[in-house]
Parts: C-alpha cells; sequence; structure tokens
C-alpha cells in the first residue's frame, strides 16, 4: 500500500493525499497550533490532539470512535509509540543521518515513511498490504507533525 502526499500548490500549506495512486483528500495544517483539518473523500477522520501539554495525537472516525493514537517518547521525539489497528508498533527513525522513518511491529518492519527528495514537502508512506488503510494514515500524518516540528525548531534556530 502506497500514501502519497504532495504540496496541492506553490502557495499554499495544503497538502494532497492519494492511496494508491487514488485522490484520498486534502489536509490543511494549522497555523498557530500542531491540529490538521482533514478533508478525505473516502474516509471520514480527524487527527486531533487531546491535550495541548502532552505530544500525543489520536485519528478518530467521524463518530469520534478512536482509530488509532500516536505519543511521542524520548527526548527529542525520534521515537514514536503507535497504537493502530493492527496492533502496536514503534515509529522511529531508519538511521543517524536519513530523513525517513521506519514502523516497527514486533521484530517486522511493517511501513517506511520518507520525504519524496530533498528541500520538499512531498513525502510517501509505503507500507505492507497487511496494515489496514487508517494504519497507513495514522503513520503518514505523525510523519507530517514530525516533520513541521522540525521545521518548526531549525526556523527558531535561525
Amino acid at each position: 500500500m502506497l500514501l502519497e502526499a504532495r504540496s496541492a500548490g506553490w502557495f499554499t500549506s495544503n497538502i494532497e493525499l492519494r492511496l494508491n495512486g487514488d485522490l484520498l483528500g486534502i489536509v490543511q495544517p494549522h497555523w498557530l497550533t500542531e491540529g490538521m483539518d482533514l478533508d478525505l473523500m473516502r474516509l471520514p477522520v480527524r487527527f486531533e490532539k487531546p491535550s495541548w501539554l502532552k505530544s500525543h495525537f489520536v485519528l478518530k472516525d467521524a463518530h469520534g470512535t478512536e482509530l488509532g493514537s500516536a505519543t511521542a517518547r524520548g527526548f527529542f521525539g525520534l521515537r514514536w509509540e503507535m497504537d493502530l489497528k493492527s496492533g502496536p508498533g514503534i515509529l522511529e527513525r531508519a538511521g543517524w543521518f536519513q530523513l525517513g522513518y521506519v514502523l516497527k511491529q514486533g521484530t517486522n518492519i511493517t511501513a517506511r515513511v520518507r520525504p519524496a527528495r530533498w528541500f520538499s514537502r512531498d513525502w510517501s508512506v509505503d507500507a505492507e498490504d497487511s496494515l489496514p488503510a487508517v494504519d497507513v494514515l495514522l503513520v503518514g500524518l505523525t510523519y507530517m507533525t514530525i516533520r513541521r516540528r522540525e521545521s518548526q525548531q531549525h526556523s527558531a534556530t535561525t
């Protein structure tokens, strides 16, 4: 399964999501918070941060039922505990000098997230077909949150 995120345009922060080549919808990141508005055609879900004090995010369906969650762990937030529909997992950096992340469930790597190219907001999640679409979406949205945090940290230091 392949989830791709592409910039919706030159002068917008909106991201277009495609699942296996088909348009899934648009993600609109909030400017001042870490929240995102999701306008997804085939998956009516919400990505929320229940508490502004914790690095904990929840993916919910249209009825408010929790579909999965992600919680940052560690000093630099480079490791995220994932509670997925397919079971627990860890999203962590693929290597010291790599921008991508891998999802480990048990001893297996079930998904890889990486930027499309240098200096681009585009990214993709390449996951095993056994992962449900909501799990792949949660991994992608968590990666998008990580990249936004890294970008904000970098801009604050320059």
